[in-house]
C-alpha cells in the first residue's frame, strides 16, 4: 500500500474517490456495494472486467445492463442503441487504459462511446484498475497503450490492422484503427462522482 499511497491521495485530492485494495475480491465486493442502489448500469467493453469475473457478477444481479458484449448475442444487435443508452444508465462501470502518476485517466477509444460516458455519462462511474497501469505521465501512458493494450484488443476483436497483424503501431490510417478518441480525464467533470478502484494485481490490458 505504501507504494501507491501518494497516488491515492493525489487522485482523492483532484476529487476523485480512490481507494486501494490488495486483491480483487475485496474491490469487487466495493463495487457491488457502489451498484446496489442502481437500477441501470452501463459497462464499457474491458478485459480488467471480464477477466476479474466483475461482468458476471453484475450481470447476475438482474438489474438492467447496457453492454455491446450482451448485444453481440442477440439476433440484430444494435450497437449504436446500447451506447447510447449506457450514456443514461445509473452507474458506467469500466477499466481505465491508464492511470499516470500525476492522477489522470487516459483512455484511447475507436468509437468515443466508452470515454463518452465516463466524462459525460452517468453521474457516478466506478474504474476498476489493476496497478500494471500505472504510467509516469501522459505521454508514457499513451506510449502504453499503443505499444500493451491496442495490439491486443485489435487481435482479440479480429481486426485488420497493423497492431493486429504484427503487434506494433503503425500509426495507421485504417478503417478499423482504433486510436482515434484519445481523452485525459484530469479532474472529475462538473456533477460527476468517479470512483477509482486500483487493485494491487495485473489486471486487464
Amino acid at each position: 500500500m505504501d507504494e501507491y499511497q501518494d497516488l491515492i491521495n493525489l487522485l482523492n485530492e483532484k476529487r476523485f474517490h480512490a481507494e486501494f485494495f490488495e486483491d480483487v475480491v475485496s474491490a469487487k465486493q466495493r463495487v457491488m456495494e457502489l451498484i446496489a442502489d442502481a437500477d441501470s448500469i452501463g459497462i464499457g467493453g474491458s478485459q480488467t472486467i471480464k477477466e476479474s469475473g466483475l461482468f458476471d457478477e453484475v450481470v447476475a444481479t438482474g438489474k438492467t445492463i447496457y453492454s455491446q458484449t450482451l448485444e453481440r448475442k442477440k439476433e440484430n444487435p444494435d450497437n449504436m442503441a446500447v451506447w447510447r443508452s449506457a450514456m443514461g444508465a445509473d452507474v458506467y462501470l469500466t477499466s481505465t487504459n491508464a492511470l499516470t502518476r500525476e492522477g489522470d485517466l487516459i483512455n484511447i477509444d475507436g468509437n468515443g462511446n466508452r470515454v463518452a460516458a465516463m466524462f459525460f455519462g452517468p453521474d457516478k462511474v466506478v474504474v476498476l484498475c489493476g496497478t500494471n497501469k500505472i504510467s509516469k505521465g501522459p505521454h508514457d501512458a499513451i506510449a502504453r497503450i499503443k505499444k500493451s493494450a491496442c495490439p491486443k484488443n485489435a487481435k482479440r476483436l479480429g481486426l485488420s490492422t497493423p497492431c493486429a497483424t504484427e503487434g506494433v503501431c503503425r500509426n495507421c490510417d485504417s478503417p478499423e484503427r482504433m486510436c482515434k478518441v484519445t481523452v485525459r480525464i484530469q479532474y472529475p467533470p462538473k456533477g460527476k462522482e468517479i470512483h477509482i478502484l486500483l487493485v494491487n494485481d495485473a489486471l486487464g490490458f
